[in-house]
């Protein structure tokens, strides 16, 4: 039974399947797709790459001290999607899913500080950060419309939101523990370049 449905399932990826391929250069959080076109169905896997960074200041009048310094982080999030085509005209309404995980793919801390103690117990803190978050989960519903401007190619818009999970828990002394959970929900849009293999 197991052969003959793989069988079925091979056929009609072959005879009403094509490979797709889509990015998103606009917005706050580009991104792009590769996935298998079934009929109205475009099952994918996605993915959005971006930086965070930002500079601190820190002072103590008391003790006449202050020091300065940047960080930033390179984060990864590959996801799970799928998009449905709405109609079989050149303008078509679409909606789509997701689900993903993002992963950190690198850190970068700097002190405007001479003593390399302080470098040292930086790359710690990092390390003990990294290893208290929990799976942070994305998950996100779009709807948009594309206009085949050509058999195979289609530029669209889409209206997303997403919602974002997170939290960690980290032991900052012998049986001190802080647990940290939340989420957040954001809105965004995007303009979509796609080509269809088929």
């Amino acid at each position: 039974m197991r052969v003959f449905t793989s069988l079925i399932l091979l056929t009609a990826c072959v005879a009403f399947a094509g490979v797709a391929f889509g990015v998103n250069p606009i917005g706050p959080m580009p991104e792009s797709y590769i996935g298998y076109k079934i009929g109205p169905v475009v099952p994918a896997l996605s993915f959005n790459f971006f930086n965070v960074s930002g500079s601190f200041e820190y002072r103590d009048v008391d003790f006449d001290e202050e020091y300065s310094g940047r960080g930033s982080a390179s984060i990864i999030s590959p996801a799970l999607s799928t998009k449905f085509l709405i109609g079989s005209s050149d303008l078509q309404p679409f909606i789509r899913l997701s689900a993903g995980m993002p992963l950190l793919l690198s850190v970068n801390v700097e002190l405007d500080l001479d003593d390399p103690d302080y470098e040292d117990e930086i790359d710690s803190i990092i390390d003990v950060a990294k290893d208290g978050l929990d799976a942070t989960l994305v998950f996100a519903g779009g709807a948009g419309i594309e206009y085949f401007f050509a058999e195979k190619f289609s530029i669209g818009g889409e209206f997303k939101y997403g919602f974002v999970i997170a939290g960690g828990d980290w032991e900052v002394y012998e049986n001190e523990f802080i647990d940290v959970k939340g989420s957040i929900g954001r809105t965004s849009t995007g303009l979509w370049l796609n080509y269809y293999f088929q």
